[in-house]
Order: C-alpha cells, then structure tokens, then sequence
C-alpha cells in the first residue's frame, strides 16, 4: 500500500495517482491555485480513488462550488466503505463539514486527530478563524485551536504546513514569541505558503509593527495569483496597515484596486467581510468612501446574500447597511437574526445580535444606545469568530461609540 507524504497510507493502485494527490493538497494547504487539474489527473487514472475525491470536494469548495462540493464527498464516502478505519473516518469528517454538519464535524476531527495526529485533512477543517472552531461558537477558540494543535505536535516535526498552522494559531493565542519562529520556518521552507505568510502579517499586526508587515505584503503579494483564496485579504490587510500609519491615499487605493467587490476575486464571503469592514475602519478614521462606493457593497449582498448566514458575516453586512443608512435593510437584518437564534442557527448566540443592534445605532448616529450594546457584547465577541485583527474594529467602533457620546456629537 502506498502512504501520502503525510506518511498515512492510502488506498490506491497508482504511484502516480498518489504523487499528483499530495501536489493538489499542497496547493490546497498553500492556498494557491492549481490543485483542481492535478486532482483530475489523479482521479482519471483510479476513479475509485476515496480520497482524492475528498480532495476534489476541498477544491471545489475553495472556488465557492458547493453543490459540487458535496457531490464529490459523497463520492469518496461511497466508496470508502470498504477502506480502512483512517480512510472512513477522513472520509466522514469530509463529507459532514461540507454538509454543513459542523458540531458532529468537529466532534469526528477532536477524535480521529487523537488517533490519527498526521491526518492533515480532516485536521485542516478544524483550523484558522474560518474552520469549524472559528465559527463554532465558542468564548476560548483561538486557545482551543492552539491547545489541538499542541496535542499533535509530538507527530509533525519540520513540516511546512503544521508549522505555518501552528505558528499562526499561537500568535491568535497569545504566544507570538513562540509562535512567530514557526511561521518564519514555514516560510523559509515554502515560500509560496499564503497561510505562513497570512500568520506572520497578523503577528506584526499584533505587535504593532505596522511598517513592517506591510512591507511584507508589498513584497509577497506581487507574485500572488489575483484568484487565489487570500490575495483580496492579504491586500485588506495591506490597506489596513496604510491607514494605521496615516497614508490614507494609499489605504483607499488599495480598497478599490484588490478589495473593492468590483476588483476581488475572492468568495463573496471574503470579499463582503473585507470590503465592510474596511469602509467602516475608514468612515471612524474620517476618511468616509463616497456613497457610490459603498452602494456597490450593498448590491453585492444582495445578490450573494439576501439572508443571513454565520454570525461573523451577519455583523459585516450590518456595517455595509449602516454605512449606506439603509434603515429597511437593517430591519430585515436583525429580524433575520432574531429568528435563526430562536432556530438555534447562530452558534455565536445573542452576541451577534447585539453587535448588529451597536452597528445600526452607531450608523444611525444614536452613540450612547451603541455604546450600551457594545459594552453588553464586548464579553463574548470572540463567538463571533475571525482573528484579532477582524475583530478590532468592533472594540474600534465601542470606542468611537464611547466618544461621540460623551461628547454629545
């Protein structure tokens, strides 16, 4: 039996199968693109192939392509049933956090990383601020994420991938100093890994060293792929770091070049919680986009999201619809909201309620009723999901909420 360059062995009669296998997933870990032919290939020559059909689900879930998705996870649980144990169990948590299971998802990846450390798959799914513990609604997920790692580390070594993971999930936790010289070896072991380089923007976002984690974007981003999964944010965060230092011209600039719906190729959910969330840290700055701008905004979530989905994106289309004063679709908004928690469909609970209700009263110029609601949400804002760095500008948005009130603007 052939293993995986993970060092798992794998069900298939193809060397060349299994070669082309880790090349995709590579990509895929990396989040470049080009994984989608090279998983093809694999599966023209053993269409039997479990896992490679898992891998197919992966990719076409990274381009937003979830019915395929789905049908492809399905494939490979159909035709893991008489594989291996690991084989099953990967299969499994495949299928169920793409079906949008996520508690059951989680449960299956907090078992078979126990059993199975180097599964990097099934493992994958549970991290970053995305993954099945972002947005699991939970008050302590960077240090959940951190603490699962820790608990695999003995079986990984130097490996670019777990490095860069691990890195990252450290520096979200609290530990750069631990945490940085992992994403620096992740980088100098794959320079072409998006995540490392993701991981170490955000520690010197954490650092405060602004200047240098945008010189690190200016001289990466170039040569990244403009449909890649992280150009529009690596470039969110690149406009973020201009408008810490006051090169406002800059900041915007780069909004409408790489972040703007009209220039991002990212996933809509990508692209509505960048551009959002960038037009609102410039509005509480002083440098408001014009109306023109932030319309386009509003008629991008129409068209992607004419209802709500997870917590962390609901409050991002409650600063679009409080920057362009919309009061209609705020309303409809916080109804929404209101029933999917009284459906249980919001894992971050009331919080996300209350952020959007901060929002609209902050958009709608009533500071003191957006200060109340943020100091009710402040507790629980890590429910929502997204890293440190996201979730700044709703503690920005508490504080300018504080000072116009007090000031009686």
């Amino acid at each position: 039996m052939y293993r995986d360059r993970f060092d798992q062995p794998i069900t298939t009669d193809s060397r060349r199968a299994v070669e082309l296998y880790d090349e995709a997933v590579d990509l895929l870990f990396a989040l470049q693109p080009g994984s989608g032919p090279l998983i093809d290939e694999a599966l023209a020559i053993d269409p039997e192939f479990a896992l490679a059909h898992c891998v197919k689900a992966r990719a076409m879930a990274t381009i937003g392509d979830m019915r395929e998705a789905r049908r492809y996870a399905a494939l490979g649980r159909d035709l893991a049933v008489n594989r291996s144990a690991r084989e099953r169990g990967h299969v499994e948590i495949v299928y169920l956090a793409l079906h949008g299971e996520s508690r059951p998802a989680l449960r299956a990846v907090l078992e078979h990383a126990a059993s199975y450390p180097r599964d990097a798959v099934p493992l994958s799914f549970a991290l970053g601020v995305y993954g099945l513990l972002g947005f699991g609604g939970f008050n302590d997920f960077h240090a959940r994420q951190a603490e699962l790692l820790e608990s695999v580390a003995h079986a990984w070594g130097d490996d670019w991938w777990f490095l860069g993971a691990f890195g990252w999930g450290l520096v979200e936790a609290g530990n750069s100093a631990r945490g940085i010289p992992m994403l620096e070896r992740a980088m100098a072991l794959n320079p072409r890994n998006a995540n490392a380089v993701h991981g170490r923007v955000h520690a010197y976002y954490e650092e405060g060293a602004a200047a240098q984690g945008e010189a690190l974007i200016d001289t990466w981003l170039p040569d990244y792929d403009r449909t890649a999964v992280l150009h529009g944010h690596l470039s969110w965060h690149q406009a973020l770091f201009a408008l810490q230092r006051g090169h406002i011209d800059r900041a915007i600039a780069i909004y409408r070049d790489n972040i703007s719906p009209a220039a991002s190729r990212a996933l809509p959910m990508f692209t509505t919680i960048d551009a959002a969330s960038f037009i609102t840290r410039a509005a509480m700055s002083g440098y408001p986009l014009d109306p023109t701008e932030i319309r386009e905004i509003t008629a991008f979530i129409r068209k992607h999201f004419p209802e709500p989905g997870v917590p962390f994106l609901n409050a991002h289309l409650a600063m679009a619809y409080a920057a362009a004063r919309d009061v209609d679709a705020l309303s409809r908004l916080e109804r929404h909201i209101a029933g999917l928690l009284d459906d249980g469909a919001q894992p971050s609970g009331a919080v996300v309620a209350l952020v959007c209700q901060a929002i609209t009263a902050y958009g709608l110029g009533h500071f003191e009723t957006a200060r109340e609601r943020m100091a009710e949400a402040m507790p629980d804002l890590e429910r929502l999901g997204g890293s440190h760095a996201q979730r700044d500008v709703f503690i920005d948005l508490a504080i300018s909420a504080a000072i116009r009130a007090d000031c009686g603007i």
